[in-house]
């Protein structure tokens, strides 16, 4: 099924009523992909192919433990794989149809060392709701803050278990996170409060999609933000944000701080600790240049 059969099948939302199954190649590994119920087309062409090159240099600098916050249908746990089955994998996902679907994918591809967990992680162990824009009910860009996206009318709302790391991370055999990847749709402030403890105790990566702020009036993301910034300041991070080209990653940027911008090829960054950053950027020289 090629990417045109599947942007038609997708347009006259035709996935609502196939059941399937398509295996696809990332790199030089083979995956079964499974589509039901409106849930998986997107797997079935792999994008953002430069987080492969990122997962690549940052993964080497730890003990190879990989914790995911934002699972949603296992787009990066496919990238992981298809770099190493070794690798212990750890997500988090609080949207019940997307835990259902990717317990199917881990059983259709024999996946070990993963694990799946179903809540959302924030900083207080509570009932939430996931506001949802669209009628998918897989959609990435769900979020857990109601006020993120103050322009869009919520048409759907999902309540979800939300956990302090804190709370459940005796419950988890992991003795350390080598990398920490974040995609919440602006819940990053939340995540990171739960995982300050963890952060201050390790030397642990950190892969995040933090949205633009656009223009000054919108202080609710501003000061988030700069939240942000002050945390991962006082626990000693430096920030890169990371430059690439659609498929490609070009190169990585330090910076000072996140700023005010309405770029949405540049909203991911890599947060290293200091004592990291040479063998960081060392890692990058390599990786960048095969």
């Amino acid at each position: 099924m090629n990417k045109y059969v599947i942007k038609v099948l997708r347009k006259v939302n035709a996935f609502k009523f196939l059941s399937f199954s398509k295996t696809i190649r990332i790199g030089d590994k083979k995956f079964v992909v499974p589509v039901n119920d409106n849930i998986g087309y997107s797997n079935l062409h792999t994008s953002e192919l430069w987080m492969i090159d990122v997962l690549k240099i940052v993964l080497p600098l730890g003990d190879n433990s990989f914790v995911d916050v934002g699972v949603n249908t296992g787009q990066t746990l496919l990238k992981i794989k298809s770099i190493s089955s070794h690798i212990k994998y750890v997500g988090f996902e609080p949207n019940p149809f997307c835990v259902n679907y990717v317990y199917k994918l881990i059983e259709r591809n024999n996946f070990e060392n993963t694990v799946i967990i179903p809540v959302g992680i924030s900083d207080k162990t509570e009932i939430g709701v996931l506001n949802f824009t669209d009628n998918s009910k897989a959609n990435s860009s769900a979020s857990m803050i109601a006020e993120f996206r103050k322009d869009l009318v919520v048409k759907r709302k999902e309540y979800i278990p939300l956990f302090n790391f804190e709370d459940l991370k005796d419950k988890i055999n992991l003795e350390s996170i080598s990398v920490l990847k974040i995609d919440v749709e602006g819940a990053e402030l939340e995540v990171l409060t739960s995982f300050k403890n963890e952060l201050a105790k390790s030397e642990t990566i950190i892969l995040i999609e933090i949205l633009p702020a656009y223009n000054e009036q919108n202080t609710f993301r501003i000061k988030r933000q700069n939240k942000i910034q002050e945390l991962l300041f006082d626990l000693n991070y430096a920030i890169f944000k990371i430059l690439k080209k659609k498929d490609l990653l070009l190169n990585f940027e330090e910076v000072k701080e996140i700023g005010i911008h309405s770029d949405l090829d540049l909203c991911d960054y890599v947060m290293v600790p200091k004592a990291k950053v040479d063998e960081f950027k060392e890692y990058s020289k390599q990786v960048l240049k095969n």
